[in-house]
Parts: C-alpha cells; sequence; structure tokens
C-alpha cells in the first residue's frame, strides 16, 4: 500500500494529525512510511497498534517473545542487515508458509521480498510494536562483532573459476535428451492446469528457480539442480525458434502447442543474467479470449452500460489503461468479440498479436523492418475499416493518427499504461497531441485492474467494527447490515492453500460528456478532470473494488494491496 494512502486512512480515523505533504517530504529513500512516523514522533507505538487493530483487527501479535522457535534455514536465508533495516523479523514457520512480525502488514513490497528471500509458499504479517521487533532480532541474530570475533584470521578465501561454456552441439544434444524433454514440457502442462499466467525459469549460483504467476501472485514451485539449467533453457529456445548460439542479448519468441486439445500459446522471452539466461512464458489460451463475453469481466451493471453503449457508437476513440497484466487485451478483445459481425470490418495492429481471431483482420507490428504501429495504421484508413484496434499508443505519432482516424468516422481502440482514466488526458496532451483533438474524438476511457477473488470453499467472515466499515467506505451507516469476508489464513485444497481463487476486473469508467469535452479542450488538470467526473457519476477504482468487498467477491486486504484511494 502506498504511504500516501496509509497516511490518508490514518487521518480518516483519527490517529494523525498535521500535513502529509510534509510528513512525506521528511520521508527516506526506501523507508517505510510507519519508520518514518516513529521517528518524526508523529506517532508512538500505542497509537499504531490500537490503528492497526481498528483496520486489520486479527494482524496485531499478541505472543510471547519467549516462545518462538524459527528453523533455521528460514534464519539463514534472510540477511540481517535487510531484516534490522525494514525492521521484520520471522516468528513462526508453519504448513510451509511464514509467519512474520512487522510494523506495517500492509507493505506488500517488503512481504514479495521476504517470499524471494525465504521460498515460503506464503508470507503471513503481523504487526507488533518496534521495541518488540528489535528485542526477537537480538535474541535470534548474534551482534556483528561476536561474528567478527569467530572468524580465524589463518583462514583463506578460495576462488572460484569461472566454468567452461558448453558448445552449441552439446546445447543441442543435452537440450534434445528425453529427460529434459519431459522437464520442460512437465512444466508448462502443470503451469497451464494451474491456472498459471507466466512461467519463470531463473539460473542462480546453485539451482534453477521455477515460479509460476497464479491469480497475479508470483510463487516458487520447483527447485532443479543447477546442471540442467543450459539444456533446459536450450530446450525452451528450440521451440520457440530462437537462436541457441546467442547467449549475450535477450531474445523474443512464440511457442504454440495443444495440452489436452486446448490451443496454448506461449510468449517467450530470455534475458541473460549473471548466472545464465533467465526464461519468462506468458501463457495464453485462445478458447479463454474466444468465450468471454462482456457480462464476464467483473463490471457492475451501469458501468457494463456504459461500456456497451460506447462500442456500439459508429465513431470516436475508446482507450483501456492499467499496467501490464491488468486484463486490458482481454476487455478490448471482448468488446471486438461482440462487434464482430459480417457487416463490420475491423482491423487490429498488434505488438504482439495475443490471440487469432476468425472474422478480424490482425497484423503484426514488426518494429525491426519498419512496420510500426503508425504505418500500420496508415494502410489501414487505406482498407475501409470500421473499426480499428491500435495495440498501444505509444508516441505522438501513432496517437495523433489514431486520433484523426477517429475524428473521420473509425471506432478506435487502444491503451495506455496510466494509473486511472483522468490522468489519461494528460498523458496523450504530454505527447503533444493537442487538447481539442483529445477532448473531440474521445467517448470513454476505462481504468482497470484484476484483483483475486476470495475462495468460496474457505472465505471467513471479518469481524470488523460497523464504524471501521463507515470510515473505510464500505456501508455508508451504521444501520447498514453487511457481512465483510475475509481469506482463511491456512486455505484449502480448491485454492492451493491461498484462500483466494481466480481473479476479477474493477474498473473506472469516464464517459466523455460535453462537460468534460469543454474542460478538456480547455486544457484542465487531471485533478479538475477527475473532480468533474466523479460529479458527472465516474465511480474510482478505490470504490468499485469496495463493491466487490459488499458483494463478498474480494476482502479489504486484497482491495488495500492493489488499489489506491
Amino acid at each position: 500500500m502506498e504511504a500516501e494512502k496509509i497516511l490518508n486512512l490514518m487521518r480518516k480515523a483519527g490517529y494523525l494529525n498535521g500535513d502529509i505533504r510534509e510528513i512525506l517530504s521528511q520521508k527516506k529513500e526506501d523507508e517505510d512510511i510507519i519508520q518514518t512516523l516513529l521517528r518524526l514522533n508523529k506517532i508512538d507505538e500505542k497509537t499504531l497498534i490500537e490503528f492497526f487493530k481498528t483496520i486489520l483487527p486479527g494482524k496485531v501479535w499478541t505472543g510471547e517473545v519467549e516462545n518462538l522457535d524459527i528453523p533455521s534455514h528460514i534464519l539463514n536465508s534472510i540477511p540481517q542487515e535487510f531484516l534490522r533495516k525494514n525492521k521484520v523479523v520471522p516468528i513462526k514457520y508453519e504448513n510451509g508458509r511464514l509467519h512474520v512480525l512487522m510494523l506495517n502488514p500492509l507493505n506488500q513490497t517488503l512481504i514479495n521480498e521476504l517470499r524471494f528471500y525465504t521460498k515460503a509458499g506464503g508470507i503471513v504479517p503481523y504487526v507488533a510494536p518496534l521495541s518488540v521487533i528489535e528485542k526477537i532480532l537480538d535474541k535470534q541474530f548474534p551482534q556483528l562483532g561476536d561474528v567478527l570475533n569467530q572468524i580465524q584470521p589463518d583462514e583463506e578465501v578460495e576462488i572460484e573459476e569461472e566454468a567452461e561454456e558448453t558448445s552449441i552441439e552439446q546445447l543441442v544434444q543435452g537440450a534434445e535428451e528425453a529427460p529434459i524433454v519431459k522437464l520442460a514440457n512437465g512444466l508448462i502442462i502443470e503451469a497451464v492446469k494451474m491456472g498459471a499466467s507466466d512461467i519463470h525459469i531463473e539460473p542462480f549460483e546453485k539451482k534453477v528457480v521455477v515460479r509460476y504467476r497464479v491469480d497475479g501472485v508470483l510463487r516458487i514451485y520447483h527447485q532443479l539442480p543447477v546442471n540442467i539449467k543450459d539444456n533446459l533453457v536450450a530446450r525452451y529456445k528450440i521451440m520457440a525458434k530462437l537462436d541457441i548460439a546467442e547467449k549475450r542479448k535477450p531474445q523474443d519468441g512464440r511457442i504454440r502447442l495443444k495440452i489436452e486439445k486446448k490451443k496454448i500459446d506461449l510468449r517467450v522471452s530470455t534475458v541473460p543474467t549473471v548466472y545464465g539466461e533467465k526464461v519468462v512464458m506468458r501463457i495464453q489460451e485462445a478458447e479463454k479470449y474466444l468465450n468471454v463475453r462482456l457480462e464476464d469481466l467483473g463490471f457492475e451493471p451501469d458501468d457494463l452500460e456504459k461500456f456497451r453503449r460506447a462500442i456500439w457508437k459508429p465513431w470516436g476513440m475508446i482507450l483501456v489503461t492499467g499496467p501490464t497484466g491488468s486484463g486490458k487485451t482481454t476487455t478490448l478483445y471482448s468488446a471486438l468479440m461482440e462487434r464482430n459481425q459480417p457487416d463490420v470490418n475491423i482491423m487490429t495492429a498488434e505488438d504482439p498479436v495475443e490471440v487469432a481471431i476468425p472474422g478480424i483482420n490482425q497484423v503484426q507490428v514488426n518494429e525491426r523492418i519498419g512496420l510500426t504501429f503508425s504505418n500500420v495504421l496508415r494502410a489501414f484508413l487505406r482498407q475501409d475499416p470500421d473499426i480499428i484496434l491500435v495495440g498501444e499508443i505509444r508516441d505522438l505519432e501513432t496517437g495523433d493518427i489514431a486520433i484523426r482516424a477517429s475524428l473521420t468516422g473509425h471506432l478506435v481502440f487502444s491503451t495506455l499504461h496510466t494509473n486511472d482514466a483522468p490522468t489519461t488526458i494528460t498523458r496523450l496532451t504530454d505527447m503533444g497531441i493537442e487538447p481539442f483533438l483529445v477532448g473531440s474524438s474521445l467517448i470513454l476511457v476505462v481504468a482497470q485492474r484484476l484483483i483475486r477473488k476470495l475462495c468460496p470453499d474457505c472465505k471467513q467472515p471479518h469481524d470488523i467494527p460497523k464504524e471501521a466499515l463507515v470510515r473505510l467506505g464500505i456501508i455508508k451507516s451504521e444501520d447498514e447490515d453487511v457481512v465483510v469476508y475475509k481469506a482463511s489464513e491456512k486455505g484449502c485444497p480448491t485454492c492451493n492453500g491461498t484462500g483466494y481463487k481466480g481473479r476479477t476486473a474493477v474498473h473506472e469508467i469516464m464517459e466523455i460528456d460535453d462537460d468534460l469535452r469543454k474542460l478538456i479542450i480547455k486544457g484542465g488538470t487531471a485533478d479538475e478532470i477527475r473532480e468533474l467526473a466523479k460529479e458527472k457519476g465516474m465511480r474510482t477504482l478505490y470504490e468499485s473494488g469496495l463493491i466487490k468487498v459488499r458483494k463478498g467477491i474480494t476482502s479489504i486486504e486484497e482491495i488495500n494491496r492493489v488499489l489506491m484511494q
């Protein structure tokens, strides 16, 4: 959770006074905002615990310092400097999940780093006072002086020689051996069956780590012997038709295969690292895209009506924004599928073409041969299109042509990497596109994120005081009777012990009406556009997330992890 969001939450809850901007200006780089508040004496330990009791009552630790028993392999896996700097300490390791004490259990970046260090199946964070965390750290880890005293002065350091590079013939031979072929295929099959979106093959000094991203969360699933890394990477490069002799440069390719009669596309990317090439494969299942309807995407009924009204307009521009992996492609493809009729000429320029859709003319952009988005768009305008999809507006030239196409009788879909709908407008003008062109062409902007859904088999009621629910905006008054749910700590077989199963999207939909159009053309700021859009009925991403909490689809913790208030 971002620092500013936590400060706003604390101030709303009545636990913080003072100017938030001033506090943020005094925050050191890489310092957690709770550490900043303690350092500046803006809060004390008692206030900190009371605050987290209000918003995360089940996450306040009440155990005893003396009764801790942490396995040595966990303690040895995390650098002491990291723990002391970030004021975090492990307290229990159970069923593959590591329980830790932190000053800020909402610090997802720190949680991800702990997962990386420990290779734990999950991190269960609890909040504790700084004095308790430091007491446990002193108990679990010897001070630096004690360690230095144990080093013998006559001990030698052995410098390891670099291993000889494997020849191409040996690589090909090793990559074609039955065990490597079976392993390479097995990892892909396992990931597909688990519903993973990405496979990471990562070489380290003494092992090869295999991680899958399931429901948006990356976890370690296998640790393989280091001596197979070259053959395994070579196998995937052969499958993706990449150059196995080239190990110094990044490469991109594609693997197409069938698993249980399903067509699977893998986008393959290799990058040279210190210990060898890392391979990341994005898994795409064509049938998933082709069978998804707009009703399946998590739109609230009124938002779906706005979106559907826009995609059936004869001309104009519709933009879908969000970070990588936020479901933009799925939303756009679903819209195209709804408009895909014999009397409609749909043309797309993509990099890469995610999924081949029958009835749609799709062009793969190739920058190396000069087939850029802007060049493809110019060609499209001579092909009598009704609807044009531009994979991404990356520069002024592409944006300018796309907007002019939308003003000359074409419906144009595209994407941008912005955090919310209003900042999309300023991003386009910052590129150099004239505000009057942006205001005249845009008809709808959709910002979206993907959030994990609670496992239906093991989700549990979350006992939160009604006054806290009112402060968080989940209910308007304490008279409302709403049951809020949270993820089970232990999970169940259905969700692989995570407490979450599947994902859905939350949306921020900004319809461009005459008033907003005038403000955009006048050169209004993102804040001015946001305020006017909210007056017109736009729900922010966070407000859309709270609706999912009210409906029991997701948890407060997941909304706070993914969204900004």
